[in-house]
């Protein structure tokens, strides 16, 4: 028995079979290693607070935790300091790995000029889509009597008519002239829950307008006037008006009044 197991031991098959085996093991540990190099692996990190801080400052934190950080864009109605990081992707305190690119939002110092697109003859759902697609804002909706229903007559600002091509600040409000067609009726939307911008967008929709805008004493800062939602509106949900009505909303801050 003993030189069974001896032969065995000694025969060229079985040390082949042991060598075959750790080279095996090598090359496991060894991929194993240069992968966890390659892909950072032990270097995780959660991602730091860019917001408030200038482009400057901002590159100075990113190499110091040796990630990279790309402006993508610039925004001049927001809340914050011009120059300064406004928004970032992904999120502060989120997990990534060192080298990751971080996406970054910066306050405008100024606004941007822009060539006022032509609404004329469009319908309203086009020329809400063009607004928002040029960066401007829809503003009041005024209905005249026309034979074609929610096309766009006339294109306005500051009371005052702009001519497509016209230049014209980024953030600007446009007022619109629509065709309405006898009979026709709004429905009046669900605004519970909204801020004063999306709101806006959702009357519009529906070929309201929003009235007057009633903040709560739990509204104090400009930053509370972006974040505070709809708790309650004039018009009854479902409730059938005519194409213009406004709506007056009330807003708040308290989340146990609009839920």
């Amino acid at each position: 028995m003993t030189n069974f197991f001896s032969q065995i031991l000694n025969s060229k098959i079985f040390k082949n079979l042991i060598f075959a085996v750790l080279l095996g093991i090598v090359v496991l540990s060894l991929t194993s290693f240069l992968l966890k190099i390659y892909t950072k692996h032990d270097q995780k990190i959660f991602t730091p607070s860019f917001k408030g801080l200038t482009v400057q400052e901002a590159e100075t934190l990113a190499k110091e935790k040796k990630i990279r950080i790309t402006v993508i864009d610039s925004v001049y109605e927001a809340y914050g300091q011009p120059g300064t990081v406004i928004d970032q992707t992904p999120k502060a305190n989120f997990m990534i790995k060192q080298d990751r690119n971080i996406f970054l939002t910066i306050k405008s110092a100024s606004k941007k000029i822009i060539k006022m697109p032509n609404l004329r003859s469009v319908s309203l759902i086009q020329a809400r889509a063009e607004i928002e697609s040029n960066s401007l804002k829809i503003g009041n909706i005024e209905y005249r009597p026309s034979d074609y229903h929610d096309l766009v007559i006339e294109q306005k600002t500051n009371d005052k008519i702009i001519e497509p091509g016209s230049e014209i600040e980024a953030g600007s409000e446009i007022d619109l002239i629509v065709g309405q067609s006898t009979g026709s009726e709004a429905i009046v939307p669900k605004l519970n829950g909204l801020t004063e911008m999306d709101a806006s967008f959702r009357a519009a929709e529906y070929s309201l307008n929003i009235g007057n805008m009633n903040y709560d004493n739990t509204v104090i800062t400009e930053q509370d006037s972006l974040e505070a939602v709809v708790w309650k509106q004039s018009h009854p949900v479902n409730s059938v008006v005519e194409p213009g009505t406004e709506i007056e909303i009330w807003l708040t801050t308290e989340p146990n009044k609009y839920k």
